[in-house]
């Protein structure tokens, strides 16, 4: 029952971000629209036909350098300050917002229940409802090769879900001390901040590569769902067992001492705070790493790498704090079904990934004969 629950959270989560990414794509769109209403009408005049045609036949033109006709000072200033802030648009806030939700209603709840190796690989589902609305909603089309690509991924995703653990980490208050108490998540925290050091001094040190940005946010990731598992498991259990010891405290002091702990500042101990500082940095540093791989490459080569990296990663760390497997058959059967299921998700995703719109240089000028009408 525990595992439909979980499964059930991580997909209505999945749902959930998919529909903000798309309502954030819908509030881009329109701010794109409005600048681009607002620079035609700056720079109609001048040339012998309204530049609103330019636009109309080619909606993805970005003319940065030479202008089409005459251009004023207003129509200059209009240009560079380029339209206006996404967080001015009330539909791109609800996404974010929608985004966040998703995450710590789904895909955190889920976590309590269920492997990281089931719920990791499922994020994949934002992405292909992310197209299914664009496609209904936005005008996009879902082109064949599209198509292929969600069959396909679909297929790996129910690789992964038929081998992925079926029980939870811990169902009452003393199995949840015990296992956090086995877990060795200082031991597994200290070499994962000193693995992510390695890889952030090697980046500062100029060598820049994708497989290292994709390294660098997968272990901010694993980071985040090593604490995320324990936290919601934690509250899960707490509403049924309200005496049930903080893990920070117990990862620390041992089950015997997390009784006993001084609290720092209220009733928040040293570890707990610890603990919330880990949580917050590796959310942040993940999305940090994956902004600058974006502004470095481009989505077709980072996004199909990290999901693949990002899954083997946190799916590792969450075996290995929890001990989900049961013995060696287990987890030559998990592997060798976890590994063709991420192999078939990267191989689909890649067929999700759009051809880049065709922009024209700046110093091209269009002309009426350029956009195919006949002059009298």
């Amino acid at each position: 029952m525990g595992f439909l629950v979980g499964l059930g959270a991580a997909l209505a989560g999945n749902v959930v971000i998919g529909a903000g990414q798309c309502l954030q794509k819908y509030a881009l769109t329109g701010l794109e629209r409005e600048w681009e209403a607002q620079r035609a009408q700056h720079l109609e005049g001048g040339s012998g036909y309204s530049e609103s045609i330019a636009y109309a036949a080619y909606p993805n033109l970005r003319s940065r350098g030479n202008s089409v006709g005459s251009r004023d000072d207003s129509s200059k200033d209009v240009a560079q300050r380029g339209s206006r802030p996404r967080y001015t648009s009330w539909q791109w806030v609800m996404g974010l917002a929608m985004n966040y939700a998703g995450e710590m209603f789904g895909n955190s709840v889920a976590l309590s229940y269920l492997s990281a190796a089931a719920v990791a690989p499922l994020g994949i589902v934002s992405v292909a409802v992310n197209l299914v609305l664009a496609e209904r909603f936005l005008g996009e089309r879902i082109t064949p090769n599209q198509r292929f690509g969600l069959t396909v991924i679909a297929a790996g995703v129910l690789c992964i879900l038929a081998v992925a653990p079926r029980r939870a980490a811990a169902s009452d208050a003393s199995q949840f001390v015990e296992v956090v108490a086995r877990s060795g998540i200082l031991r597994l925290l200290g070499v994962t901040a000193a693995a992510q050091a390695v890889v952030i001094g090697v980046l500062r040190s100029g060598r820049q590569t994708l497989f290292l940005y994709v390294l660098a946010s997968s272990l901010f990731g694993a980071m985040n769902v090593m604490a995320a598992k324990l936290l919601t498991t934690y509250v899960r259990l707490r509403m049924a067992f309200p005496t049930l010891l903080n893990p920070a405290d117990v990862a620390v002091y041992g089950a015997v001492g997390a009784a006993q702990a001084r609290p720092l500042v209220a009733s928040v101990t040293v570890p707990q705070a610890v603990a919330a500082i880990v949580a917050v940095g590796s959310v942040v540093g993940q999305e940090a790493f994956r902004q600058q791989a974006l502004g470095r490459f481009s989505p077709t080569q980072f996004q199909p790498v990290f999901f693949a990296t990002y899954n083997v990663v946190a799916t590792l760390a969450s075996l290995v704090l929890f001990r989900e497997l049961d013995g060696w058959t287990h987890a030559l059967i998990f592997f060798s079904a976890f590994l063709v299921g991420i192999a078939l998700i990267v191989y689909g995703a890649r067929f999700l990934q759009k051809a880049p719109a065709v922009v024209l240089p700046s110093h091209i000028k269009l002309r009426k004969e350029n956009l195919g009408l006949k002059t009298q």
